[in-house]
């Protein structure tokens, strides 16, 4: 039996075990009527733990005034449960939530989710973030290299993941970045090499609907979305001017890459000649098929009327906010980033297939430095070039690739150098690269002509 604490009524409740190091209760009723209590030792433990019967009956009494008070006796748990660090998400699950709440520009959390969901999540993407340790992120990296993935390609995936894990630290989610640090080979630079015999080839093998984009690139040198984004009135507000200002992201207008990016280029005769054709043939295809449509149309009204139930092909219209696009696709829609590349692709093959050895490597994007290439080797002076590239820095625009070490093979161009760039031909040019698109036409073979 325990010996008796001397308690007085409404004190303190001694255990079975009184007497014993074990704990005294303190007891209480919360504001809802609720039984409370609170177990202490028999004696202290400095440094460890307060006990005793004296401090046990003074937290007792300190909960009972305040519940009697109407205050809360566990304020500051609480407090502490409000500040708690939420629960750590998986990585698949913060990939979304990072790709949502990136403040970046539209293309670079585009490319993020592009390195992110298939090639991060499928592999760590039911870990926990907190889980992952920075051995683990080394060995992802090292498994995407063994894989077959370029350097390049690997540096772009860790530049993401790494983007991703800093911001889970702001978040609290992660005490530091695993990643931050680990350093990977950046790659050779890309060599790829066009030639006016490639770029022809690929005009002329491309689907004709995108045949002008192959132009704006090769002349203008827009990226591929800059190109896909082309309106109609950038080329005739000015006539041998033309704006860019925007560009075509998921079929709507969006911001450049850059603020640099914002520029008006000259624009040569041949160009103007290939946008006259291409608006010429597309209006007619266009106003053909809109005829059709509302051929259908009435068609079906007229079914709808006699009860017929007749349910004709419909044939789509364009809508309104794309009818000043230069280029669409058989659809009517905004040429994709993808669609385009399988149609690059489908390009080169045909062109290797009738002997043009267009690079198997090569992309739209090439065809944007192979501008910076030919103007820059045929003497154009570099802060000119600087301008019609739209690059922030000079550095950027001499960063050529290794294309200054070859010549432009000027005799396979389709026509002279300023009706394709729209500016004065630099002193030092072959004659091969003064022949008019005329001459070229007629004879089918650059002629003989002196440099100026």
């Amino acid at each position: 039996m325990p010996e008796p604490c001397g308690c007085k009524p409404g004190g303190l409740i001694p255990t079975a075990d009184h007497g014993k190091p074990r704990r005294w209760r303190a007891e209480w009723r919360d504001a809802d009527g609720q039984q409370r209590y609170k177990k202490f030792l028999a004696k202290s433990i400095p440094g460890v733990e307060k006990g005793g019967k004296t401090y046990a009956d003074a937290y007792q009494r300190s909960q009972r005034a305040a519940v009697a008070e109407g205050r809360d006796p566990f304020a500051n748990a609480r407090s502490r449960q409000k500040t708690a660090v939420p629960a750590v998400p998986t990585v698949a699950v913060y990939t979304e939530t990072f790709l949502e709440r990136h403040e970046g520009r539209v293309g670079t959390v585009e490319t993020y989710g592009y390195r992110l969901r298939p090639h991060v999540v499928p592999v760590l993407g039911r870990r926990r973030l907190d889980t992952v340790t920075r051995g683990e992120w080394r060995d992802f990296l090292i498994a995407l290299k063994r894989s077959g993935m370029a350097d390049s390609t690997r540096s772009g995936v860790k530049k993401a993941v790494s983007a991703m894990l800093a911001m889970a630290v702001e978040d609290g989610y992660l005490q530091g970045n695993p990643v931050a640090g680990i350093r990977l080979p950046q790659g050779g630079k890309r060599e790829v090499r066009l030639t006016w015999e490639h770029v022809v080839a690929l005009a002329d093998e491309i689907t004709p609907r995108y045949r002008l984009l192959v132009w704006f690139g090769a002349l203008q040198g827009l990226r591929s979305m800059e190109a896909s984004g082309v309106r109609r009135a950038d080329l005739e507000t000015v006539r041998g001017q033309q704006i860019v200002e925007e560009q075509r992201r998921r079929g709507v207008g969006a911001p450049l890459k850059t603020k640099a990016s914002t520029g008006v280029l000259p624009v040569g005769s041949y160009l103007l000649s290939e946008y006259e054709a291409h608006v010429a043939r597309w209006d007619a295809v266009r106003e053909g098929a809109q005829r059709r449509r509302e051929d259908e149309v009435r068609l079906r009204e007229k079914a709808r009327r006699e009860g017929r139930g007749r349910k004709p092909k419909v044939i789509s219209s364009i809508p309104e906010e794309h009818r000043e696009l230069v280029t669409l696709t058989r659809l009517w829609k905004p040429v994709s980033e993808s669609s385009l590349s399988e149609e690059f692709a489908e390009a080169k093959l045909r062109c290797r297939a009738r002997g043009v050895m267009v690079p198997e490597e090569a992309t739209f994007r090439d065809l944007r430095h192979f501008v910076d290439a030919v103007l820059v080797a045929a003497g154009v002076e570099p802060r000119r070039v600087q301008a019609r590239m739209r690059h922030a820095q000079l550095a950027e625009t001499l960063d050529t690739y290794g294309y200054l070490l070859w010549e432009t093979d000027w005799e396979n161009a389709p026509a002279s150098f300023q009706e394709l760039y729209g500016i004065e031909p630099p002193a030092g040019l072959p004659a091969s690269a003064l022949v008019p698109h005329a001459e070229r036409t007629r004879t089918n073979v650059v002629p003989a002509v002196k440099s100026s």
